[in-house]
């Protein structure tokens, strides 16, 4: 295997994983027998055609070849053969495929999928660079083989998306996305600008090769800087030279400091038309970026993109899974996700902590009340009670527990005792008749009856058990054995 073959298989193989394609191919022209030969392949099928061709008009790879324009299919009904590059019908839901921007060598890169309606228009222009990159490799192999590894490191280039993919949190991600090869791109310095959802503006949130760069006091200009142009107009901005006849054009705004910076490239980051920030570049020399760095900074951002848009999903969908659907405040889940870190913090400070199971006694007087009321009026009743840092979250069914942070067992005795109060002076109707309901509450405390959060947990349903024994009601149990 030659080294252009090794580097087009490489690329090939990330373009499957990073497009989770079953199978990716690239054709390339042969000029001598006036067809289009598979040059490289990564498929998850055992029944490619290594020794696939392909006329222009046939099929739908002939037709991107005959068009010269890119194609996507995302559903799929014909039989597999008709791609050209499978000995048998395999099922395929969805294809994708883009011409080489070349006129040296002409090709086309395909994917393929067996899910339906499976990639999209950021996948068609990951496609589209990718495709950038393989002309690149081919037509650099007429001329030199080492200066298209210059324009595009595979290995680098695959180091850096497995950087971003380990990433655990959103400050390891954002950390990973400054940390861009020099392989790839020749800067001396990255920043990273991202729109604050909430409050709706931009800041800059991560910098490389700065140094000590006041992340919290740099504002973003959205009129007059490289940063501001490029969020605004969600297209990418190469200054050959940042020092003009009108003095130094700012990256984000006028009054920043000065900082060693002579050329820049800024690429916008955007994800289902939705505009997320921008990815900058700076070089201490002027002219550093050409345009092949503007396409491999593309390349870059769509997929800085895609992590960023996919770890904002995941805290999204973590933030719905920690919602109770039925009172609109944390569940359980939400508590057993920070209960840890906060028993780790309290005996870093030397703190206590005492949690607190609350539920209806047997006896009350909703036995044939929906029990979807008696958990929101008793939730409206216990809200009051979870004040600063204090959590209330519903356990099961009508059950509720309280974290009291920095709380001695007497404060939670008499935090206990005053909802015990509460809830039996309150009226509870449903239905128009007023019904009463009495509570009891089992508790337990950091450090002195449990160390850990499932313990923690544990001891508070036990004490309250204690409490409800025999039927009993309006009762309060320390674990432990104390009671009241």
């Amino acid at each position: 295997m030659t080294n252009l073959e090794r580097d087009l298989f490489s690329l090939i193989t990330l373009v499957s994983n990073v497009t989770e394609a079953y199978s990716a191919c690239l054709f390339l022209e042969n000029k001598r027998r006036k067809t289009y030969q598979l040059t490289t392949y990564h498929s998850l099928s055992p029944y490619i055609l290594a020794d696939a061709s392909v006329d222009v008009g046939q099929g739908f790879m002939g037709w991107v070849l005959e068009n010269n324009e890119p194609l996507s299919v995302n559903q799929f009904d014909k039989d597999t053969l008709v791609l050209g590059y499978y000995s048998r019908n395999e099922d395929i839901k969805s294809f994708m495929a883009t011409p080489l921007p070349s006129s040296i060598n002409k090709g086309a890169l395909a994917i393929d999928s067996k899910k339906s309606w499976c990639f999209t228009s950021r996948d068609q222009k990951i496609l589209a660079g990718f495709a950038q990159q393989f002309a690149y490799l081919a037509d650099g192999a007429m001329t030199s083989v080492q200066m298209e590894r210059r324009s595009m490191n595979v290995p680098a280039f695959s180091r850096y998306l497995t950087s971003l993919r380990s990433s655990e949190n959103e400050g390891q991600l954002l950390n990973a996305i400054c940390q861009v090869p020099r392989e790839l791109l020749p800067f001396d310095a990255c920043f990273l600008v991202l729109i604050d959802e909430e409050a709706g503006f931009p800041r800059l949130v991560r910098t490389s090769g700065f140094g000590e760069l006041f992340l919290g006091e740099v504002t973003i200009s959205e009129r007059a800087s490289l940063a501001g142009y490029v969020l605004n107009k969600q297209e990418s901005l190469r200054l050959p030279d940042l020092k003009g006849k009108k003095g130094t054009r700012p990256l984000f705004h006028h009054d920043e400091p000065q900082f060693d910076a002579r050329s820049a490239v800024c690429l916008p980051l955007t994800s289902k038309g939705e505009i997320l920030g921008c990815l900058g570049f700076t070089s201490k020399h002027r002219a550093q970026f050409d345009a092949s760095s503007v396409q491999r900074g593309e390349i870059i951002a769509a997929i800085v993109a895609d992590a960023i848009a996919n770890r904002k999903n995941e805290l999204r969908w973590q933030a719905r899974l920690e919602i109770d659907t039925l009172t609109g405040e944390p569940n359980i889940q939400y508590l057993h996700s920070r209960l840890h870190e906060i028993i780790c913090e309290a005996e870093t400070g030397g703190r206590q902590l005492a949690l607190l199971s609350i539920a209806p006694d047997a006896s009350s007087e909703f036995k044939d009340i929906s029990q979807e009321e008696v958990i929101l009026q008793l939730s409206n009743s216990l809200k009051q009670f979870a004040t600063g840092n204090d959590i209330l979250v519903r356990h099961e069914g009508p059950r509720f527990l309280l974290l009291l942070q920095d709380s001695s067992q007497e404060y939670a005795e008499a935090v206990a005792e005053r909802i015990l109060n509460v809830v039996d002076h309150t009226p509870f109707y449903f239905g128009g008749k007023e019904f009463e309901i009495t509570i009891s509450i089992g508790a337990a405390c950091f450090p002195e009856t449990a160390r850990s959060s499932k313990h923690l947990i544990q001891s508070s349903l036990e004490a309250l058990g204690y409490a409800q024994k025999g039927g009993r009601i309006n009762q309060l149990c320390f674990m432990g054995g104390d009671s009241s």
